[in-house]
C-alpha cells in the first residue's frame, strides 16, 4: 500500500511541476472528466493561472472586430473564428504595439463524457508571448554602444506571458470560449518554440526546417490585424479554416490523431515580428502525428512585408516530414 501511495503522490507531482513549468502534456484527467469543470482544473489550475471572465473578455474581442456591444444577433464577428485565432486575438488585444514579438500557440484536445449526455470533445489552446525588445536592444547596445540606440521604451515594454483557453463548439459559435486564464512566464524557465528557445532575440524560422523556395501568396493581405490574417491563411492553407460559395471562411477542427493523447499539443505555431533583417511579419505553422501513412507532419511559412503604400507583400512556402520507416 505505502508503493501505492508513492506512486500516486509522485504521479500528482508530476502533473503540478508540468504546470508550473508551462508545459502542456498528457494528462489522464483530460481523458476521463465528467466536466468542462474537470476540464479546467486539470488545465488552468487556480494555483498557478489567474481565471478570468471569459464571457466579458469574448464580448471585448467581439467589439474589436467590429461587433457592436450586447448585439442581439446569433451570428457575432466571431462566429466562425477557432480557438487559435481567438487565442491570438487575446494576447494582440493586451500588448498591441510590441515591435520585437514571438507568439506560440499550442492546439490540443481533451474528451468529456457527462453522465447520461453524449460526449464532448473540447479544443485546449495557450499562447504565449515573449517580448524580445529588451533583448534586442542588449544587441544594439553592444555593438553601437548606449548613446547610439533609442531608449527601452521605444522597444517595446511588456512581460512574457501567456493564456491558456478551453473552447466548444455551442449554437452560433464554432469556438465558444468556456474558459479563460492568464499567467506571467518566469524568467528563469527556458521554453521551447519549435525546438528552440522561445527567448532567442533572432528569427527561428529559417532553421526549422529546408525550406523549399518562397513564392507570392494569393490573395494579398491587408494591412490592418496583420498577424491574424496570415494565421488564416496558414490555417486555410492547411485546411483547417474552409471558405464557402460565398467566399465566407470558418473554422474546420482538425482530426484527433490517434498516437496524440487529450492534453499533448500536435499543432503549434510560432509567429514573429520584427526578428529578420526586414520588419516582417513571419508565420510557421508544424501540424504534427497526421493520420496519414506516409506524412507525419506538414510545416507550412507565411511572411508577411509591409511596403507602405504598396500594401503587404506575402510570401509561402511548404514542407512535409514523412514517418519514419522501419529499418528491416
Amino acid at each position: 500500500m505505502r508503493s501505492l501511495n508513492l506512486i500516486v503522490i509522485a504521479g500528482t507531482m508530476g502533473i503540478a511541476a508540468a504546470a508550473l513549468g508551462g508545459e502542456m502534456v498528457e494528462d489522464q484527467r483530460l481523458s476521463e472528466a465528467a466536466s468542462l469543470e474537470e476540464v479546467a482544473d486539470a488545465f488552468i489550475p487556480e494555483a498557478v493561472w489567474q481565471r478570468q471572465d471569459a464571457s466579458a473578455l469574448q464580448e471585448r474581442l467581439r467589439i474589436s472586430l467590429g461587433d457592436g456591444a450586447g448585439g442581439d444577433s446569433v451570428f457575432r464577428a466571431d462566429a466562425d473564428m477557432g480557438p487559435l485565432s481567438k487565442a491570438l486575438l487575446v494576447a494582440l488585444a493586451d500588448a498591441p504595439e510590441l515591435p520585437h514579438v514571438r507568439y506560440r500557440l499550442r492546439y490540443a484536445l481533451a474528451r468529456v463524457a457527462p453522465e447520461g449526455s453524449p460526449p464532448i470533445t473540447a479544443e485546449l489552446v495557450e499562447v504565449a508571448r515573449f517580448n524580445l525588445g529588451p533583448a534586442r536592444r542588449a544587441q544594439l547596445v553592444e555593438i553601437l554602444g548606449e548613446e547610439q540606440v533609442a531608449p527601452a521604451a521605444s522597444f517595446g515594454q511588456a512581460p512574457d506571458v501567456a493564456w491558456r483557453l478551453i473552447t466548444r463548439p455551442v449554437m452560433g459559435q464554432l469556438a465558444d470560449i468556456v474558459y479563460l486564464a492568464w499567467r506571467t512566464l518566469p524568467e528563469q524557465h527556458d521554453e521551447a518554440c519549435l525546438g528552440q528557445s522561445c527567448r532567442d532575440a533572432d528569427s527561428l524560422h529559417d532553421a526549422v526546417r529546408d525550406w523549399p523556395d518562397p513564392q507570392p501568396a494569393d490573395p494579398p493581405l491587408a494591412r490592418e490585424a496583420l498577424e491574424l490574417s496570415l494565421l488564416r491563411a496558414g490555417l486555410e492553407r492547411l485546411g483547417h479554416i474552409q471558405r464557402d460559395e460565398q467566399d465566407r471562411t470558418a473554422w474546420r477542427s482538425p482530426e484527433w490523431p490517434e498516437t496524440v493523447s487529450a492534453g499533448e499539443p500536435f499543432i503549434e505555431v510560432s509567429l514573429e515580428r520584427g526578428l529578420g533583417q526586414d520588419d516582417a511579419v513571419d508565420l510557421v505553422i508544424h501540424h504534427d502525428q497526421l493520420m496519414d501513412d506516409h506524412t507525419r507532419a506538414w510545416w507550412e511559412r507565411l511572411i508577411a512585408f509591409d511596403i507602405g503604400a504598396g500594401g503587404v507583400v506575402t510570401l509561402t512556402t511548404s514542407d512535409h516530414e514523412a514517418w519514419p520507416r522501419p529499418e528491416w
